[in-house]
């Protein structure tokens, strides 16, 4: 009996060392920093270099900073800044990875390092935080002799932190959109897929958390006469920065067996079509040179034409077009000016539904493993809107968010996986929706257009209220008469603000302005904050539950960088990015 006693209490003892151990061993993982999401905004200017916009959402209870290694000693990196929610972080002319929590608070700077640098900014609160920091990289993209284009790592592998989800979008400056008719795009290293958005962006983003040796590594080819890069090289990008980014990847396995069909077609035909081709072809190329100069000249004149119809508009200091906002964003688009800006007109909505008393945002606390503590941003469903095309949106968010009426990030991902054809629908009816209403209003000469004299009389009259808000928006702070600001409502323009994508910049102003007024300003910005949120779960997630219903058809058009499926493997050459980062 004292011997089977004895056993007991040994093996007693054993299970509660195990279950300690246990415990302690996710305790130590839990209490790790978590990234939700990354989302990275690349603007590539017309010489090749590119300023990028990442912007991190999650939660942080551990170290003094976060910093991203880019590990390559050809690129310039400059103009580092850093924002968290509202306030803009200083500037130091070094960083000191040893300076404690408090010397790094509300403080950025980069560590130069053996193999490049890296790029630091203090937690500086603990807890959930939005993190959004700018950088410019030179050059970006160069210029081969058969193409222009890069080999990017934006996400780092072996990173103490890892995002769930990571959305990335690529846009060039002025007028050019990137299309599948002009660039070729490729991903690696990551669960996801690759597209051309409607909206002239080539866009990455992961359909799986990213964990250890995953990383995000994208190959744009850009066809030429689409860019000027200052950086030219010697070789093919098809030889060089392709071929390599392509060894281990799954796209080479699928191109290799194309290929092995397609060669036999191929010689069959050629003998047959290249008499033919002969004969045409001189007069295709004058076709095509003629037709391309003459758009040229077009799209001069157009612009030429917008910008003295700009110059002349009068400051327009209320809500316009009859508070449409779908007529809003379509003449924002149509006749648009600013180089391209993309429209939010979701975001605008989702705004417009908070001020109206028809969502309100909650700040939300859930229990976790352990009984951690966790805040999360939420919409609770409110009073029906009036107006149709809220109404719409109201809807949806309403079976999105269930029973309990309040809509949680995850529930509208999970929605968007099991009714992305409706939401798709959805967010292509908008612009239709627009132009319609402005054919009610009797706005144009012909069907459609996008030239100023498509316009009728009263088509510009609406025109000059959406550029003469947007310019009393970006001048408001030149105008003397202190008055004229004050006496505006700026709940109701915010939500243009956020329209026409410049609300962080009326924001910043409007704090300028108004000292005495921070906390309705700073009601304003949390607004704006949850709005922008939704709206980028909104369009992600639908875009990629769309993507991701057609991925066997996406596996071919992937492989010839036409979107599709990322690679988990692959992306070898790259430039920029590295191993490690997150938090320390």
């Amino acid at each position: 009996m004292r011997y089977i006693n004895t056993r007991l209490n040994k093996l007693i003892f054993a299970i509660g060392c195990l279950l300690s151990i246990v415990i302690f061993y996710c305790s130590f993982i839990y209490a790790k920093n978590h990234v939700d999401n990354i989302d990275i905004d690349v603007a590539i200017h017309d010489n090749g270099s590119a300023t990028i916009t990442q912007r991190w959402t999650g939660t942080f209870d551990e170290g003094t900073e976060i910093y991203i290694p880019i590990e390559d000693k050809s690129l310039i990196i400059k103009n580092f800044k850093v924002w968290k929610s509202n306030r803009e972080y200083l500037s130091a002319d070094g960083w000191d990875v040893d300076w404690s929590f408090d010397g790094k608070k509300w403080r950025s700077g980069i560590n130069y390092t053996d193999k490049g640098v890296e790029l630091c900014f203090g937690i500086s609160e603990y807890g959930n935080n939005i993190y959004t920091f700018t950088y410019d990289v030179d050059p970006l993209v160069k210029s081969y002799r058969d193409a222009d284009g890069f080999n990017f790592q934006f996400v780092n592998s072996n990173m103490s932190i890892f995002p769930s989800d990571v959305n990335l979008r690529i846009k060039l400056d002025d007028d050019k959109k990137l299309t599948t008719d002009n660039a070729r795009i490729w991903g690696f290293g990551y669960e996801g897929m690759t597209a051309f958005s409607e909206d002239g962006y080539a866009v990455a983003f992961s359909t799986n958390p990213l964990f250890n040796r995953d990383y995000m590594n994208v190959t744009l080819e850009i066809f030429k006469g689409m860019l000027n890069p200052n950086v030219s090289v010697s070789e093919n990008f098809e030889d060089t920065v392709l071929k390599r980014a392509l060894e281990g990847s799954s796209y080479k396995e699928v191109i290799e067996a194309e290929d092995s069909e397609a060669t036999k077609e191929v010689i069959e035909a050629e003998d047959s079509e290249a008499t033919a081709f002969a004969k045409v072809i001189l007069g295709i190329f004058g076709l095509v040179f003629l037709s391309g100069i003459a758009k040229i000249v077009s799209k001069i004149k157009r612009r030429m034409s917008l910008k003295r119809f700009y110059k002349e508009t009068n400051y327009f200091r209320d809500t316009p077009n009859g508070g449409s906002i779908l007529m809003t964003n379509s003449l924002y688009k149509d006749f648009d000016i600013w180089k391209n800006k993309e429209t939010n007109v979701i975001g605008a909505i989702i705004m417009k539904m908070i001020n109206d008393g028809n969502l309100k945002p909650l700040k939300e606390k859930s229990y976790g493993f352990l009984g951690r503590e966790k805040e999360s941003t939420s919409l609770k469903v409110g009073k029906v809107p009036k107006d149709p095309l809220l109404r719409e949106l109201y809807d949806i968010i309403i079976q999105a968010a269930g029973p309990d009426n309040i809509l949680q990030e995850n529930e509208l991902k999970k929605y968007a996986k099991l009714n992305y054809d409706e939401l798709v629908n959805y967010l292509d009816s908008l612009d239709t929706k627009g132009h319609n209403e402005l054919h009610r209003e009797d706005c144009y000469n012909k069907i459609f257009g996008t030239k100023l004299k498509d316009l009728t009389d009263k088509g510009k009259s609406e025109l000059s209220e959406v550029y003469g808000l947007r310019k009393f928006l970006d001048e408001f702070t030149l105008i003397n008469e202190r008055s004229i600001t004050e006496g505006v409502i700026w709940e109701d323009l915010m939500v243009y603000a956020t329209l026409f994508g410049i609300a962080k910049k009326v924001l910043s102003e409007l704090k300028k302005i108004y000292p005495d007024r921070l906390l309705e300003i700073e009601k304003m910005s949390n607004t704006y904050y949850v709005s922008d949120i939704y709206f980028r779960s909104l369009y992600y997630y639908t875009l990629s539950a769309r993507r991701a219903a057609n991925v066997a058809r996406a596996a071919s058009m992937a492989a010839q960088g036409l979107g599709g499926a990322s690679s988990i493997g692959g992306g070898g050459g790259f430039s920029g990015g590295g191993s490690g980062g997150g938090t320390r």
